[in-house]
C-alpha cells in the first residue's frame, strides 16, 4: 500500500491524506465489487500507456483538517504523460510501483464537505471553488529544514504518488485548496501550473525592468511569460511553432522569436544584457542556447522535464560568472501568488485554454496533449 505523506510544515499541520487507488484492493489484488452507491468515475492508469474509466470505491469522508472535493476541470501537465508513458520511475525511496494510479494534479474543485476542524477563519467553505496545491512534503530533510520544501526528498504529489483528481471525489488537506471566487473552473485548473512558473520567476531573483527570455511557447512557456510580466520584466519568449508565439503576443509579450533568430533577436531586444533565461522545453541543446545569451552575472532557471543529458562548454561559466538554477514544483507562497496572476490574465488567458475532453476521453486528451500541438493546455471535464 502506498506510504502516507509526511506533515509538509513545520507547524505542526496534518499533510494531504489522498485514499491510494491501491486501498481499494483486497490481500489478493482484486478490485472489491461493492456494487453500492460508495462508488465514483475515475480514470485509472493501470499501467504504462493504458488509461481505463471505470467505477472505484469512493474515498472515506474527510478527515479531520481535510476537505472533501468534487473535481471540476484538471489540466494534462507534460509530466502527467511522463508518467503516463512509464517514463517517470518511482524513485529509490519510493520502492514500489507508482502504477496504479488516478492521475491529475492541476485541479480546479468544488469543497463539498469539511472535515473536523476544516473550518477555520482561514478555510474555504462547502460550495468555494478552489485550486488544489498537490505537494505535501515531510518537514524533516534538509531541503525542507531550509525552507525548500518543494525539493523535499520524500515529497508526494497528488496524481503521481498519491491518487488525483481524475475522479468524481477527492480528500484533501484543508490548507491545500485556495477559494477562486468568480474564477472560471478553466482557469482554476491552470493556477498550478502558473505556481510552477511563479517559483521559476522567483528562483531568478527577476528585478523591475529586467529583460527576460523564455525558451518554449507550450504551457509553463506561457506561464513564465504571465509570471514574469507581473513582475515588471520585459519579455522575449522563443517558439518554433507560429500559433504559440501569436497567442503569446496575445498574453503581453513584448517580443517573440522563432528558436533560429533567437541570438540576434535576444540581443536585439536586451541590448546584450538578458538579466534572466526561463527554460521551459527539457530540450538539451537549449541549455546551450541559454548560456549563449544570457547576460554576465546573469540567471538561467531550468524548469523544463527531461532525463536526457546536455553537453555544454564550460568556458562561459567563468568567463560569464551566470547562476544556473533548477526549479521543481512550488511553495504554498508561490499558489497564493499564481491565483493573482490567474485573475490578472483571465481576460486574455481565459480563451486560450483548450481544448476540453469528458472523462470518458480522458484517454483521448492525453493522446492530443502529447502530440505537441498548439494548445495552451488540454483540459479533462470531470463533473459539472
Amino acid at each position: 500500500m502506498l506510504a502516507r505523506s509526511l506533515d509538509r510544515s513545520r507547524i505542526g499541520r496534518r499533510s494531504t491524506q489522498v485514499r491510494p487507488w491501491t486501498d481499494l484492493l483486497d490481500p489478493r489484488g482484486d478490485r472489491r465489487e461493492k456494487g453500492t452507491d460508495e462508488e465514483m468515475r475515475a480514470a485509472v492508469t493501470t499501467a504504462p500507456g493504458v488509461l481505463e474509466v471505470s467505477r472505484v470505491d469512493d474515498p472515506a469522508g474527510p478527515g479531520p483538517g481535510e476537505v472533501l472535493l468534487r473535481p471540476e476541470l484538471v489540466g494534462v501537465c507534460g509530466s502527467d504523460l511522463h508518467l503516463f508513458n512509464g517514463h517517470l520511475p518511482a524513485t529509490p525511496k519510493r520502492r514500489r510501483s507508482l502504477y496504479p494510479v488516478i492521475q491529475g494534479h492541476e485541479v480546479c474543485a468544488v469543497v463539498e464537505a469539511l472535515g473536523d476542524g476544516a473550518a477555520a477563519a482561514d478555510a474555504p467553505s462547502v460550495g468555494d471553488r478552489v485550486a488544489v496545491w498537490p505537494l505535501t512534503s515531510c518537514g524533516a530533510c534538509y531541503p525542507c529544514r531550509v525552507g525548500r520544501a518543494s525539493v523535499c526528498d520524500a515529497f508526494e504529489l497528488v496524481g503521481v504518488h498519491v491518487d488525483g483528481g481524475l475522479a468524481e471525489q477527492l480528500v484533501v488537506a484543508a490548507d491545500h485548496v485556495f477559494p477562486i471566487g468568480d474564477l472560471a473552473a478553466s482557469l482554476g485548473a491552470f493556477v498550478e501550473p502558473m505556481a510552477v512558473a511563479v517559483h521559476a520567476v522567483e528562483r531568478s531573483r527577476l528585478e523591475e525592468g529586467e529583460a527576460v527570455v523564455v525558451l518554449g511557447g507550450g504551457p509553463i512557456g506561457q506561464a513564465s511569460l504571465l509570471a514574469a510580466k507581473a513582475k515588471g520584466a520585459r519579455v522575449l519568449l522563443s517558439e518554433p511553432v507560429a500559433a504559440r508565439r501569436e497567442r503569446a503576443l496575445a498574453l503581453g509579450a513584448d517580443a517573440v522569436t522563432d528558436p533560429g533568430d533567437l541570438v540576434t533577436r535576444a540581443s536585439d531586444f536586451s541590448g546584450g544584457d538578458v538579466a534572466v533565461v526561463v527554460d521551459t522545453t527539457g530540450v538539451p541543446a537549449c541549455l546551450g542556447s541559454a548560456i549563449q545569451i544570457v547576460a554576465s552575472a546573469g540567471r538561467i532557471v531550468v524548469v523544463g522535464i527531461s532525463g536526457d543529458e546536455a553537453s555544454v562548454p564550460l568556458g562561459p561559466f567563468t568567463e560569464k560568472e551566470f547562476d544556473l538554477l533548477g526549479s521543481s514544483c512550488h511553495e504554498r507562497s508561490d499558489v497564493v501568488a499564481a491565483v493573482e496572476v490567474v485573475r490578472a490574465a483571465a481576460p486574455t488567458l481565459g480563451g486560450a485554454l483548450g481544448p476540453e475532453y469528458a472523462l470518458e476521453d480522458a484517454a483521448e486528451a492525453f493522446a492530443f496533449a502529447g502530440a505537441q500541438g498548439d494548445a495552451t493546455k488540454v483540459l479533462v471535464r470531470v463533473t459539472g
